[in-house]
């Protein structure tokens, strides 16, 4: 036990503190900013991400043919999308999925009583339920069903209540008190009547949506077929500012919402940001290491002569090296340590601020942090056992 105290006061900064104290603050630095870096990256992922893990990186997207001069002399058939151009979408990497948005092929028209009088002619859309970003309870139809759920785009609303209400004098509606008013659909010029209400808004498509069965069934009583080839298509795409997807869209004269497009960009460019800040840390976590194990190596060549002694005295090497590990060893784990604590408050900061702008993230995440601490010790101390037992050959 004597010598092993002998050992420790040898293995004391010194004069050196200095080079000590630094070579710690660097350390956590490195540590910091890596586990900064890793749960920023996951942090951008929740909050960009869809409902599910299979959406993290998805968008949809609702694309139609552009109408040129010379679109418009086609037949409105040629303006439509046919199942080999379907198919040469899902052809294309990464599409995920290709949805077509049915349109109805025969008259409708809504209307509202009242004090508000209203009556418009319009259209409907329908798709497979898994292409909603909103999936109401009673989302569903049945022939014979006197009554019709609705899902409106929230665009629509707007238009009504920053447009048309304010120019006709009708009063503005919020989406609680428009789901509360039915009115009626009329059907192929009154030949079928519903009572329709709105059970939902979609920011996803611009459209009146109606459950498809509805569509098929009607499209099949009054229009030319029940599925007839649709104008839009909605498209599951894993990245739409991918530069291929761009120009293959650019190159088949198919428009879309390029909002979202440059939506898309700006995510993709703060991820490659993110990305960068993890690749800065490496090399800061890794030069903190590396100046770190210099310092050792300076302070274990101090004692050299009192370590070579007692080898020569018959102290086992096995019995030096845990003597230089068990005053080193803290150093390091302190460092890692208080960065991870660090971080933690970062992390604490960051989902109370963010949840004012609306943008939940959760301390689930912090996971991150303590798996990376754990990963990062690991490491250390096999990097620190390895550089003592190389150290203590040589001496």
């Amino acid at each position: 036990m004597q010598q092993n105290k002998i050992i420790l006061k040898l293995l004391r900064p010194g004069k050196q503190k200095g080079r000590m104290y630094g070579s710690w603050i660097a350390l956590c630095i490195g540590m910091l900013l890596l586990f900064a870096a890793a749960l920023a990256w996951f942090d951008f992922r929740a909050i960009l991400s869809g409902k599910s893990r299979e959406d993290t990186m998805a968008a949809y997207l609702v694309i139609g043919k552009q109408v040129t001069n010379e679109s418009m002399a086609r037949t409105p058939e040629e303006n439509l999308f046919s199942g080999k151009e379907i198919d040469e979408l899902k052809q294309i990497k990464g599409v995920n999925e290709v949805g077509p948005l049915t349109s109805n092929s025969y008259p409708v028209a809504a209307s509202m009583g009242g004090h508000l009088n209203f009556y418009t002619e319009m259209f409907l859309g329908a798709v497979e339920d898994k292409y909603l970003d909103v999936l109401p309870e009673d989302w569903a139809w049945q022939p014979g069903q006197p009554t019709l759920p609705i899902i409106m785009s929230s665009d629509f609303l707007n238009l009504y209540n920053y447009g048309f209400a304010l120019s006709q004098g009708l009063p503005q509606l919020s989406q609680t008190s428009i789901k509360a008013l039915p009115f009626e659909i009329s059907i192929a010029r009154g030949q079928e009547k519903y009572r329709a209400r709105i059970v939902g808004f979609t920011d996803r498509i611009s459209s009146v949506l109606v459950p498809r069965s509805f569509m098929e069934e009607m499209n099949r009583k009054y229009g030319h077929k029940a599925t007839p080839d649709p104008s839009r298509l909605v498209l599951k795409v894993q990245d739409p500012s991918d530069k291929a997807f761009v120009n293959f869209l650019k190159s088949k004269n198919y428009t879309t919402n390029e909002e979202q497009l440059r939506w898309n960009r700006v995510r993709t460019i703060v991820q490659a940001i993110v990305s960068a800040v993890g690749g800065v840390a490496l090399i800061v976590v890794g030069m903190a290491v590396l100046s770190f194990i210099l310092f050792v190596e300076i302070t274990v060549q101090r004692a050299a002569g009192h370590i070579r002694l007692m080898k020569q005295l018959g102290y086992a090497p096995r019995m030096l090296r845990g003597i230089l590990n068990r005053f080193f060893l803290p150093w390091i784990s302190s460092a890692v340590v208080v960065a991870s604590l660090i971080t933690f408050g970062i992390q604490c900061f960051m989902v109370q601020w963010l949840n004012t702008m609306d943008l939940q993230i959760h301390m689930a995440d912090a996971w991150i942090i303590g798996a990376l601490m754990l990963l990062m010790l690991l490491v250390l101390t096999l990097l620190l056992l390895r550089s003592s037992k190389n150290m203590l050959r040589r001496i």
